[in-house]
């Protein structure tokens, strides 16, 4: 079982109205696409069944069994970051932010 990291860092990476979400721990790094429009933004993250391949491409192997807290670490973390009274939706493919 994963033990859960309390270090790690959330960053945006904006070209206009869409960019990269980044998520960093000090051992993996993970990047996903997002798009925002005037009244929210929604971040690409690979399915359950795609997790763990999209992981291990990405040299982040110690993430494949840590889908659940990782989603909700950038869901929190992207709501401070674009304004605190979003709306958060969690799905198989991805976290909406509805503003």
């Amino acid at each position: 079982m994963a033990t859960p990291l309390s270090q790690y860092v959330v960053e945006l990476e904006n070209a206009g109205y869409s960019g990269w979400v980044a998520y960093r721990e000090p051992a993996l790094a993970l990047r996903f696409a997002y798009e925002r429009s005037l009244n929210s933004a929604y971040i690409y993250i690979p399915g359950d069944d795609q997790w763990a391949s999209y992981c291990r491409s990405a040299g982040a192997k110690p993430a494949a069994e840590r889908r659940a807290e990782i989603l909700q670490r950038i869901a929190t973390e992207v709501k401070k970051l674009q304004t605190a009274a979003a709306v958060v939706q969690i799905n198989d493919f991805g976290i909406e932010l509805l503003f």
